[in-house]
Order: C-alpha cells, then sequence, then structure tokens
C-alpha cells in the first residue's frame, strides 16, 4: 500500500511564520531601540549635569568674588589681592575670574603697585578676554602708565579701552582719558581728534561739554 506524502508538512525557508501584523517593533529591532534609547538618555543627562555644574561653578565664583570686594572695601588690600587671585585660578573661564582679574590690578594700584599692577594688567590682556573685561583693563593699564609718567603708552592703552567699550558712554569716558594722556605727551594732533570723535559720535553722553572745553583750549590762537 502506498504511503502518500503531504507537502505541506515540510518546512522550507518561505515557510517561516511572519508576524501577522507585519510589526516594525520585532524583539530585534526592539532592542536596538531601547539601546539607542538609552545612549540618547545618558548623553542628555551628561549634558543637563555638565549645565548644572557650570551654574554651580559660576554660583560660587560669584560668591567668592564678592568676598574679596568686601575684602577689598574694609581696606585689606593683601588679603583682597590674595582673595582676588584665588578666585580667577579656581574658577577659570567664568565671568567672575575676568572680574577678579581687574580687582588685582585695582586693589594694585590703589594700594601704590602701579608695576605689580602693570605686569598683571598686560599678562591678563595677553588671554584675550572678551571686550566686556578687555575695556576696563586697557583703561586701567592707561592709569598705571599715566601714573608713572608714561604718557604715550598710557594714551594708546585708552584708546584701545575706547575701541574696545560695549556703550557710547564707555567709549566717550575712554576717549576723554585718551584725549588727557595724549596732550600730557604732547601729541596735540591726536588729542584733537579724541575730542572732536567725542563729538561727532558721542554727543550724547555727558562728555560732550568736557570734549568742547578742551577743544577750545587747544584750538585758541590757530585761527
Amino acid at each position: 500500500m502506498a504511503t502518500s506524502t503531504d507537502d505541506t508538512s515540510t518546512t522550507t525557508p518561505d515557510a517561516v511564520p511572519h508576524h501577522a501584523d507585519g510589526s516594525f517593533l520585532t524583539p530585534q529591532r526592539i532592542k536596538v531601540l531601547s539601546i539607542a534609547g538609552a545612549a540618547v538618555l545618558v548623553v542628555a543627562l551628561g549634558i543637563w549635569f555638565a549645565i548644572t555644574a557650570g551654574k554651580r561653578k559660576e554660583a560660587f565664583a560669584a560668591q567668592a568674588l564678592e568676598s574679596a570686594r568686601i575684602t577689598a572695601e574694609q581696606g585689606n588690600l593683601p588679603e583682597a589681592v590674595a582673595q582676588f587671585e584665588k578666585v580667577v585660578t579656581t574658577y577659570a573661564g567664568t565671568s567672575a575670574a575676568y572680574s577678579a582679574s581687574l580687582g588685582v590690578a585695582q586693589a594694585r594700584l590703589v594700594s601704590g603697585q602701579t608695576e605689580l599692577a602693570i605686569a598683571s594688567l598686560l599678562d591678563f590682556l595677553k588671554t584675550n578676554p572678551p571686550a566686556l573685561y578687555a575695556s576696563p583693563a586697557n583703561g586701567l593699564l592707561g592709569s598705571g602708565y599715566e601714573n608713572t609718567g608714561k604718557y604715550a603708552e598710557a594714551a594708546a592703552a585708552y584708546r584701545k579701552a575706547a575701541d574696545e567699550a560695549t556703550s557710547d558712554y564707555l567709549k566717550a569716558s575712554a576717549l576723554l582719558d585718551a584725549g588727557r594722556a595724549f596732550r600730557l605727551a604732547r601729541n596735540k594732533d591726536e588729542a584733537m581728534k579724541c575730542y572732536r570723535e567725542i563729538l561727532d559720535k558721542y554727543a550724547e553722553t555727558s562728555a560732550k561739554t568736557e570734549a568742547e572745553v578742551r577743544l577750545a583750549e587747544m584750538t585758541i590762537g590757530q585761527g
């Protein structure tokens, strides 16, 4: 008696069962997506931690800066310099650290350590700080040079402070300083340029009146 063969019982590659609903989320894909999702979560957590840590660093830096400023206001300038320097080294890259660098120079200028102040300002400016801090640094540098009788250097520093200043008021104020230093350096032409620039560009500032007076003093007898 012949035995009948049922071909339908043979399993072929084409007969491997598929998901009836044709779902994209197969077990393998779910696994891959889970791994990818975990990776994204790790990155997100890393970014959050970095932002949080950065904010905490800025907060601590601001507190340390304020403490140094209070010390300076109390007249303990050597201790204030030490505190400012600690802010600079501990919280490098923060806005407080930039401000602390200026604090070091200010304290040294007030205490008569002009050469040290000039040296610290030159070192600070070599780091290419943002204009918000570079401008006052050049202004302080100008003061240091002016105090030591280096009027041409002072004028150049004040001029740079004006170029980098972030407001019309600050630009005009620095130009007044530059004009004064140029006059002391016996560079009348450059001094007049500073005063005229104030009148041409920053006539709405309070520097206008002084610029007019200084320019009038310098032009008497010329016409």
